[in-house]
């Protein structure tokens, strides 16, 4: 049982043990009162508040963490750090990050703060498509404005677990050429991309329910056998977060085939997350003895509103395509992610 809803998303979750509240509603064959806790009844009810194989939950740690990662996730999927184009881009990408010591995660996945996901299809045009070319000192063939959205929705139902959820997002953001590129080499066999300045606005959601049988297990006292059995689980999370990012970016190019990326940015976020988790299951034994036992905890956390990081990323400028992977790393703060995706440049 201790797999319990053992999925990614969830690993943070499992930690401090969750106090389950025990009922028994009958002794059976075994001496009682089971408010005794000399008499036989009495040591069973210990033995089964002392379970070790019931689920071991604690979500405080995890409405904060999760509203953070939840907005880290997309870091890096709404604008362009690698190029620069003249008409449009497109590229669609998927982000994954992870609050919590680096030091702690390799060893023990489940001292994890939060875990978010990201996805994204962002649209870029360069400005140039304006009929003017310039509106005091903003030169529209410097300006890129990008679009990114996606919504997934999640529903699944394998061995025992029911996974309904969505993931979503929405952004606008603007890029600006401070510095102009540099041709180093001749026949850009060698560039450097210049200075570029980002912001924007991204909306970021991430709803998810999951329901799980568990096992049947066994607790054993003075020698009794007594059988968990029709246990469920529900774990519901329900986050979201609006960021403000202010970024800066350069890139270099060699011989056409490798970029390599990198940069600064800082973040104002806010938003918030709710978590709830309930468990619940009968146990009985041949005499008679029967119990009911039950676990709720709910908690609601938001992100750190402001915060900086770094990024660095390496492109592959394949035929047709690029393809890059993004490593973001948080300032002063346990956050970690990345992102992977493709990108299709005229």
């Amino acid at each position: 049982m201790k797999n319990l809803i053992y999925l990614a998303l969830l690993m943070p979750c499992l930690g401090n043990a969750l106090e389950f509240d025990v009922n028994v509603t009958n002794c059976g064959g075994l001496s009682g009162p089971a408010s005794d806790p000399n008499s036989d009844c009495g040591q069973m009810k210990a033995a089964i508040e002392n379970f070790e194989d019931l689920p071991d939950v604690s979500i405080d740690k995890y409405a904060d963490g999760v509203s953070d990662a939840n907005a880290f996730a997309l870091k890096g999927q709404s604008s362009d750090y690698a190029d620069n184009f003249s008409f449009i881009t497109v590229k669609p990408s998927f982000g994954i990050a992870i609050k919590g010591d680096p030091e702690l995660l390799s060893d023990d996945p489940e001292s994890a703060e939060g875990i978010g996901l990201g996805a994204a299809l962002s649209v870029g045009l360069n400005m140039s498509l304006l009929p003017v070319n310039k509106i005091g000192p903003i030169d529209f063939n410097k300006l890129d404005v990008f679009v990114s959205f996606m919504s997934y929705s999640l529903n699944q139902d394998t061995d025992g677990t029911e996974i309904d959820g969505e993931i979503g997002s929405f952004g606008v953001f603007a890029r600006y050429r401070l510095i102009d590129s540099v041709d180093i080499v001749p026949g850009y066999l060698v560039e450097w991309g210049g200075l570029h300045l980002h912001t924007g606005i991204q909306r970021s959601s991430m709803n998810i329910d999951v329901n799980q049988k568990l096992d049947k297990e066994t607790v054993t006292s003075g020698g009794v056998n007594a059988e968990f059995q029709n246990g469920f689980a529900r774990f519901g999370l329900e986050t979201e977060n609006t960021s403000i990012p202010i970024e800066v970016s350069t890139f270099l190019r060699l011989g056409y085939v490798f970029t390599f990326y990198g940069g600064a940015g800082f973040d104002y976020t806010f938003g918030s997350s709710d978590i709830t988790f309930e468990a619940d299951g009968d146990i009985t034994e041949g005499s008679g003895f029967a119990a009911e036992v039950s676990a709720s905890e709910g908690a609601d956390g938001g992100p750190e509103a402001t915060a900086f990081r770094s990024f660095a990323g390496l492109q592959f400028n394949v035929p047709f395509a690029r393809l890059y992977a993004q490593f973001n790393k948080g300032i002063g703060n346990d956050l970690n992610g990345v992102n992977l995706g493709a990108k299709f440049t005229w």
